[in-house]
C-alpha cells in the first residue's frame, strides 16, 4: 500500500494535480479501479493490484487521475489528448492488452 500511494504522489506531482486524493484497495466485483471527482477518493481493486506488475499500475493511478484533472470521468477528447501528454497511445493500448490478458486468464477463459 505504501508503494501505490508512493506512486500516486509522484504521479500527481508529475501532472499537476495539487488536490488531495484518497487511495483506497478495496474489493470490487467487476472494475480495476473508479475514482469520484466530488469526494477525489480513488478505489483500486484488491483482486487486480495483487496482479499487476508497477508500469500496469502505475498507468492505472495516471489514467485515474487523469480524469480528475480534466474534472470528467468519460474518455473523451479531452481525456485522450491529456492522457497522451504522458503516455504515447500505442503504449497506452499496449499496457491495457497486458492487464486485459492477466484478467483473462484469472477468469481462466482462453
Amino acid at each position: 500500500m505504501e508503494k501505490l500511494k508512493n506512486l500516486l504522489i509522484e504521479l500527481k506531482n508529475e501532472i499537476g494535480v495539487d488536490k488531495e486524493v484518497k487511495l483506497k484497495i478495496v474489493p470490487m466485483k467487476e472494475k480495476i479501479a473508479s475514482l469520484s471527482i466530488d469526494t477525489r477518493i480513488l478505489r483500486l481493486n484488491r483482486n487486480v493490484v495483487e496482479k499487476l506488475d508497477e508500469e500496469e499500475l502505475r498507468y492505472i493511478l495516471l489514467h485515474e487521475l487523469i480524469h480528475l484533472k480534466v474534472n470528467d470521468v468519460n474518455h473523451g477528447l479531452l481525456f485522450m489528448k491529456e492522457l497522451e501528454k504522458y503516455l504515447e497511445f500505442e503504449k497506452t493500448r499496449e499496457i491495457e492488452i497486458e492487464i486485459i490478458k492477466k484478467l483473462i486468464l484469472e477468469k481462466g477463459v482462453r
